[in-house]
């Protein structure tokens, strides 16, 4: 009796303890769970996401022809709104099949044969607000960052406006993204008055918001942001002056993947960098070792020493580099560190640029192995024939 009485003492206790720790395991995944900072959570077979911004996100679908949000306000005279979302939907799948597919299918090619990560941070400097060949280039990272001189810019209250402000404002999107259409890169010229003189649009933030759209995203978050004098972005006071950049956070409505897109305004020469080197000292912490760069229709100022320090900042910072003649001149590239895949045609610059800028050397190189092969798609200043158009492949050992 007695051994019975210690059997069943220890069986007791046992059990206890079995619970107890049940208990504790239990309590643990949970604090897990809530901690995790995942994209997505599951709970009784349902998913809990990150709520979009919704204001933000309609402005945002308005912008880039989603004709869906016409029934938003019902004052809006929906059939003098509608020729605007034709009309983007018509131009954008025209691009889309005759140059962003292609240039995807061919930049997907590269980074597999390179063994090269497809979801690596993708910086694009002189980039103006071309989000959307950023985005179809490495369709799969998560963080991207554009810098360019031009104004961040606002968008006003489309939502709220009637039915002639709205199709005024959404025209002069479509004014200012009529060389994106037609040849694939922002004129610096064009830029400077459609953002300053002859429209409503006063940045890029619009053409990224249209970006985002005709990529099939919606947007999570918007932040304003000022750098600070240690290089740290920090929520940007709009009463005290226009901000420095913008911070985005989006999701893919299909993979469900979330990004960050981030737009820099500054001056990347090497004068703009000694008057704001906190400019510098963001771009050193933000963008990381071994990230996907791209550089096309630069107006071939990584050719000038005024220009060295962001130079040799790609060159630094890039594991892999997609870029066509107008960036880094082909004699910085060691081949004890970069290996070269040379595509398409080169030719003389076109008639904007001085026929000085032409590389001998380069013009050899395409005569090498190096050469892989023609281009299925028109992309940057040659852009009245694929022929003539050359785009170059440096991937660092």
């Amino acid at each position: 009796m007695k051994n019975f009485k210690r059997f069943l003492i220890v069986v007791i206790c046992i059990a206890i303890c079995g619970i107890v720790a049940f208990s504790l395991i239990t309590i643990e995944t949970k604090e897990v769970v809530q901690s995790t900072p995942t994209l997505l959570v599951e709970k009784k077979d349902s998913a809990i996401e990150i709520p979009v911004d919704t204001f933000c996100n309609n402005l945002t679908q308005l912008i880039g022809g989603n004709d869906t949000l016409l029934s938003y306000n019902k004052k809006w005279d929906a059939n003098k709104i509608k020729p605007y979302a034709k009309n983007v939907n018509s131009k954008t799948k025209r691009i889309e099949g005759n140059r962003l597919m292609p240039l995807m299918e061919w930049n997907k090619s590269n980074l597999e044969r390179n063994k090269t990560s497809d979801s690596s941070f993708a910086f694009y400097p002189f980039s103006g607000g071309d989000f959307i060949h950023l985005n179809w280039l490495y369709p799969n990272a998560t963080e991207y960052l554009l810098v360019a001189r031009e104004d961040v810019g606002s968008v006003p209250n489309l939502l709220d406006k009637n039915t002639e402000a709205v199709l005024s404002y959404l025209n002069d999107v479509d004014f200012v993204l009529r060389d994106i259409y037609s040849k694939s890169y922002f004129i610096t010229k064009n830029m400077s008055s459609d953002t300053k003189v002859d429209t409503q649009v006063n940045g890029m933030l619009p053409v990224i918001l249209w970006a985002i759209s005709r990529t099939n995203h919606e947007v999570l978050s918007l932040n304003y942001k000022n750098i600070d004098s240690t290089g740290v972005a920090l929520e940007a006071d709009l009463t005290k002056g226009k901000p420095s950049a913008v911070v985005i956070s989006v999701r893919h409505k299909v993979t469900r993947k979330i990004k960050r897109i981030t737009y820099l305004s500054c001056d990347i020469s090497d004068k703009g960098f000694k008057s704001k080197p906190n400019n510098f000292t963001f771009l050193s912490n933000t963008i990381p070792a071994n990230c996907n760069s791209f550089v096309k229709s630069a107006s071939y100022l990584l050719h000038y020493d005024s220009f060295k320090q962001i130079r040799d900042f790609i060159l630094y910072k890039s594991k892999f580099l997609v870029q066509d003649d107008t960036g880094i001149p082909y004699k910085h590239f060691n081949s004890e560190t970069w290996t070269a895949e040379l595509f398409g045609t080169y030719v003389l610059p076109v008639k904007d640029f001085s026929e000085n800028l032409f590389q001998n050397d380069l013009l050899g190189a395409y005569k090498s192995d190096m050469y892989k092969g023609p281009l299925k798609f028109s992309l940057g200043y040659h852009w009245g024939g694929q022929n003539r158009q050359n785009q170059m492949v440096f991937i660092k050992h």
